[in-house]
């Protein structure tokens, strides 16, 4: 994994550094290890190529620039988790989160609110005012946990195909308070 550290996180156990292509097969194995989420979503495992495709997916009129894809590694420096991110998307003071993505051994440790509080420091630091994602809607699990962390339902999208699988996607939102 790259060597510089995009945002920190309170932890002694585990740090983030933003990824680039080089980083691939370290997110391949991720993606690998969450076929659970996979299934749930896709119903199918990760494709052979989906690490470096975590770098290709953007929103219309939205680069590379834009686009941030954050390692959460623990401190024998394997990866662990995935945060995928687009500034200025929906609009220029929203970040939006294409994914989190912790590996099974690390879930419900708490180590998603830790992640998602440093992300939203950054997130302000760069003038943000609020971050949103997409939820699929069998996702009750990831539903509950964004509600906890401060995350408001905004609306339903019409559904929409997910590999083999069609799902509504709620659309969540949090707004930040200023510095």
């Amino acid at each position: 994994m790259k060597t510089d550290t995009a945002f920190y996180i309170n932890s002694q156990a585990y740090s983030v550094r933003r990824l680039s292509l080089a980083d691939s097969q370290a997110i391949q194995v991720l993606h690998d290890q969450c076929l659970d989420f996979m299934l749930l979503v896709d119903v199918h495992p990760a494709g052979p190529n989906a690490g470096a495709e975590e770098f290709e997916d953007l929103p219309p009129g939205k680069s590379q620039d834009d686009h941030f894809v954050f390692g959460i590694a623990d401190q024998q420096d394997n990866l662990v988790g995935l945060l995928d991110a687009v500034r200025g998307y929906p609009d220029e003071t929203t970040w939006w989160v294409g994914l989190l993505l912790l590996a099974p051994e690390v879930r419900s440790q708490g180590l998603g609110p830790i992640v998602l509080q440093g992300f939203n420091e950054f997130v302000r630091s760069t003038g943000g005012q609020a971050v949103m994602l997409g939820v699929v809607e069998q996702n009750r699990r990831a539903y509950k946990f964004w509600s906890r962390i401060g995350f408001d339902f905004v609306r339903e999208t019409e559904p929409r195909q997910f590999g083999y699988k069609t799902q509504t996607v709620i659309i969540m939102r949090r707004l930040l308070p200023p510095t």
